[in-house]
């Protein structure tokens, strides 16, 4: 992981542990990067469209609504891995 990519990510945790104020105690503990967002609910149908918007201006790119695939928005992980190359410093 490069520097930006940490970034990034931190980014995307910050972003998941203000999205619901009960989200961390949802989870059973703080989320960390390989929390499963969909298993334990942080990610729902409604935060899904928190999560577009704040990537599309995390990254400055359009996200399609179908690209948000579950494997994709699992784990603040693969958030990072799959939209932090989206970056603008990234491309």
């Amino acid at each position: 992981m490069t520097a930006s990519d940490d970034e990034f990510l931190e980014k995307v945790l910050k972003f998941l542990r203000g999205l619901n104020p009960w989200a961390e105690a949802q989870a059973g503990a703080e989320i960390d990067p390989d929390t499963d967002l969909i298993q334990t609910g942080i990610i729902d149908s409604l935060s899904v469209m928190a999560l577009l918007v704040f990537l599309e201006d995390e990254t400055g790119r359009h996200v399609p609504l179908e690209d948000l695939l579950l494997d994709s928005i699992r784990t603040a992980r693969t958030i990072g891995d799959v939209y932090g190359s989206r970056t603008p410093e990234a491309a």
